[in-house]
């Protein structure tokens, strides 16, 4: 019984380490990288959460890039547009997160580094809110952060062996183990690098399949449903402000404090969702949420703090959809209508770093806020008489 007993133990004991061992060779979620840091990680494009916020403290960025989907998938850090000063650039943006993250994430990064540059992405849906509403919970990915509440995470540690037990000895991890063993060398399997940026390895396979007018399309109809749900409202009842709003205030006296360069970037919208902002009664909203921006980063900022407009009907936005059916026209410049490609981000990258063509973007101001709204209403009343025939059915959607 006893010699049972002790092969058992045996047994068990090399079938964990060799379950650990395999699982950080083949390191399937890209946290530990102990080699092969090009090779596809197919379930670390939906882990960022995971990955992130370990992954970043060891790249100890020169530049931080901060927001949602649209960054993760818009900005290389990679890209030969960013000046060799701000490199090495870790692409911290997670899908989802809204300012409350960026902040959370930005004191995690101070607490072990000091960054030179900051660029923030901000989405306009993440700054509607209901009149009453108050700051949200903290999000699950604050358990990991070196910083909770204003002060150290003293319950960190309990996170981390949480997070090191369930990609190295769970069963989840075996199988992501194998199914990454298995997709092995294929381009169009998803990925993450290992500086943070998702280059979109599945869309580019589902556009192939499916042609990019259905990628538009059903984003086109999520975007409707989701901005005719959301309150039609910015600030705080009897004030002017947010949460969110607050956010980035808070984002900006920080760097300011720490002397780091912000700078905020709208991001580059496809025609498509700005005709949806427009049908869904949001773009007095969107002008006024430019204003709030221009105002907080005119006297929080400082002289370091830039806020870029690229949501404009600029040549970029009137790329033209392909049609039902044509599944081999690429669309050049997005993905669909609310996610921009890396291309795009590049064109992003050469403007702010005052080498990109003068037509496409503008610093905004508040010398110039106004004259800026006025000239994008003006190219908005252009783009729906050149392409009245392609919108009239995005109105049929919105109807």
């Amino acid at each position: 019984m006893a010699n049972y007993l002790r092969l058992w133990t045996v047994a068990l004991l090399a079938t964990v380490l060799g379950t650990i061992a395999v699982n950080y060779w083949v390191d399937p979620y890209g946290l530990y990288r102990p080699y092969r840091a090009g090779e596809n990680k197919p379930h670390a494009a939906t882990q960022g959460a995971l990955i992130k916020p370990y992954q970043v403290l060891l790249a100890q960025p020169r530049t931080l890039v901060l927001g949602n989907s649209r960054a993760e998938l818009g900005f290389d850090p990679d890209d030969p547009a960013w000046p060799s000063t701000y490199r090495p650039v870790y692409n911290l943006a997670l899908p989802g997160a809204g300012t409350r993250t960026a902040s959370r994430l930005l004191d995690h990064v101070l607490a072990a580094g000091q960054p030179q540059l900051i660029v923030l992405g901000v989405d306009f849906m993440d700054f509607l809110t209901a009149p009453e509403a108050r700051d949200d919970d903290p999000a699950p990915i604050e358990k990991r952060l070196l910083m909770a509440e204003g002060g150290p995470n003293r319950w960190r540690w309990w996170q981390v062996m949480h997070d090191r037990a369930s990609t190295l000895a769970s069963l989840d991890a075996v199988v992501h183990s194998l199914d990454t063993l298995r997709l092995r060398g294929r381009p169009e399997a998803a990925h993450l690098t290992a500086a943070g940026f998702n280059p979109s390895h599945d869309y580019r396979q589902i556009a192939r399949h499916e042609g990019y007018f259905n990628l538009f399309r059903q984003r086109d109809m999520e975007n409707l449903r989701a901005y005719k749900r959301r309150p039609k409202n910015l600030f705080l009842s009897g004030s002017q402000t947010s949460p969110a709003f607050d956010d980035v205030a808070g984002i900006l006296r920080t760097a300011g404090r720490r002397q780091i360069a912000v700078t905020i970037v709208i991001y580059p919208y496809h025609g498509h969702l700005l005709e949806i902002l427009r049908s869904t009664g949001c773009w007095p909203l969107v002008e006024d949420w430019k204003r709030k921006l221009t105002d907080l980063v005119a006297t929080e900022g400082g002289a370091a703090a830039q806020l870029w407009d690229f949501s404009g009907y600029h040549a970029f936005a009137r790329e033209p959809v392909p049609g039902p059916g044509d599944r081999t026209t690429e669309v050049r410049w997005y993905w669909e209508a609310g996610h921009f490609k890396s291309s795009l981000g590049h064109e992003i990258l050469q403007r702010i770093f005052e080498r990109g063509t003068p037509d496409f973007g503008l610093r905004l101001t508040p010398e110039n806020i106004e004259q800026h709204l006025q000239n994008v209403r003006l190219a908005g009343d252009s783009y729906r008489v050149e392409n009245a025939r392609s919108l009239s059915e995005l109105a049929a959607l919105a109807r």
